[in-house]
């Protein structure tokens, strides 16, 4: 996998489109599952980059190893206040 630098504030997430996340989604092994998260926007979908690597996820790897890497500051993550 491809190491990208991220600052303290900040996470490298892989970015899928919803029917990525729709496939990804779920238990990989028992006691660990993939869950991707919608950010701020309402509309971009990750997980973190981190995933690749994970021997739980060993499953996913194939379809994870595809996937772009952004790095996001935190506060892609933070939801508006309503």
């Amino acid at each position: 996998m491809t190491d990208v630098p991220v600052a303290d504030d900040a996470i490298a997430c892989l970015i899928l489109t919803p029917a990525q996340a729709d496939m990804l989604r779920g238990e990989t092994t028992p006691g660990a599952a993939l869950e991707p998260v919608c950010l701020a926007d309402g509309e971009t979908l990750v997980l973190p980059s981190a995933v690749r690597d994970d021997p739980a996820h060993a499953t996913r790897r194939e379809m994870l190893a595809d996937l772009p890497v952004r790095v996001l500051a935190r506060e892609a993550f933070a939801r508006p206040a309503v």
